[in-house]
């Protein structure tokens, strides 16, 4: 079974866009490796967000 959530240790606030509450993981300065974990994990939403780590959800699709 996969996990439902992706907990990351790193800090994304310099990433995060307050206005529409998502991480701009497109950005060039985003850590490669990271992006390459999102981008896997599929669509999410964020839970927290924080200094040491951040903590993402994936968004189930309705079948």
């Amino acid at each position: 079974m996969k996990s439902r959530v992706l907990v990351i240790k790193m800090n994304l606030l310099p990433w995060y866009n307050e206005l529409d509450d998502t991480l701009e993981v497109e950005r060039l300065t985003f850590p490669t490796a990271v992006r390459e974990r999102i981008l896997a994990f599929g669509e999410y939403r964020i839970v927290t967000i924080g200094r040491n780590q951040t903590r993402l959800r994936k968004i189930r699709k309705e079948e």
